[in-house]
């Protein structure tokens, strides 16, 4: 922990201090727009790496915060660390569909389900800008991943498998031969596994508490909400994901932490996690296969619970 302190305040130290929307900051990003209508001006911003021969590979993170709070300036630490390490990044902004509204038991299932569509669309539009801009940027477009945290983490979830053709109150600006390179995930889920089959399956990384009381760590309605309230909305988290993978073959690697509840939404983007994200990216991008399953608690392996329910 203490080589990590120090690692993060050298690079603090040497970063320059630009201005970025006139407010000085400690990263060094650039800020564009990815998005204009009519409806939304949405931005995002990019880390480029250090000058290279070699197109890199992009990683697009979306911020969580049930869709209705929460800013992009909260993947910057992390997308500084994969700049820094020969990795493009950028955190984007997105429209926070849910703000003013109840994103819990008490809201509504079909504006809770938008939410979450509306930001997965906007993800795959900055993905498509980054391809319409890749000469700019040099990006290699074969190597796109997508992260998110929490809210973010159903967002990128739902971009990365998500059938579009199925969607009717938007287009979908990516081509029908785009794929994701890979998607991590802090303490998300998906609203119907059948996305997950064998035309779909990519390289995914999850982080979940085994008794997150708010994004099931299996399967079980969106904040244990009764049947018969009107947030009722089924997921499938990030145990159901790998174990969906994993049969059908596909590279998956899940970080479970036994009896802790949502705080992992975080965990892969901060501290010494994000050099495991780093390895995921690495290991896919040389081909390998894998299928990874590590339980913690508190640094400690342990058995996971009987039941996969909330925990009391």
């Amino acid at each position: 922990m203490k080589s990590l302190i120090c690692y993060i305040i050298s690079i603090l130290l040497i970063i320059p201090i630009i201005k970025v929307d006139a407010q000085e900051t400690e990263f060094d990003f650039s800020t564009v727009t990815y998005l204009k209508n009519d409806s939304a001006s949405l931005e995002l911003d990019f880390f480029r790496p250090g000058d290279s021969a070699v197109r890199s590979p992009l990683v697009i993170f979306v911020h969580g915060g049930g869709f209705s709070n929460g800013e992009r300036s909260h993947g910057h630490p992390f997308c500084q660390i994969l700049s820094d390490s020969g990795v493009s990044a950028a955190s984007i902004t997105y429209t926070l569909y849910m703000k003013g509204k109840n994103f819990s038991c008490e809201g509504m299932q079909s504006e809770k389900i938008k939410a979450i569509q509306l930001a997965a669309y906007q993800s795959r539009i900055a993905t498509q800008w980054f391809i319409s801009h890749y000469d700019s940027f040099n990006i290699d477009t074969n190597r796109i991943f997508l992260a998110g945290s929490s809210a973010g983490a159903e967002a990128v979830l739902q971009a990365a498998y998500w059938d579009t053709s199925a969607a009717n109150f938007f287009p979908d600006t990516l081509s029908g031969t785009f794929r994701y390179a890979g998607v991590i995930s802090g303490a998300g889920a998906i609203l119907d596994l059948n996305m997950i089959n064998k035309s779909t399956v990519m390289p995914t990384l999850c982080y979940h508490g085994t008794c997150d009381p708010l994004v099931p760590y299996h399967m079980a309605p969106h904040h244990y909400c009764d049947p018969t309230a009107s947030g009722y909305m089924m997921f499938f988290g990030s145990l159901a994901i790998h174990e969906k993978i994993t049969a059908l073959n596909g590279n998956s690697q899940l970080m479970s932490y036994c009896g802790d509840g949502h705080k992992h939404a975080g965990t892969p983007f901060y501290g010494e996690e994000t050099f495991t994200v780093l390895q995921f990216i690495n290991r896919t991008l040389k081909g390998e296969s894998f299928n990874i399953h590590r339980v913690f608690k508190n640094g400690e392996k342990c058995d996971l619970p009987q039941t996969y329910s909330f925990c009391d």
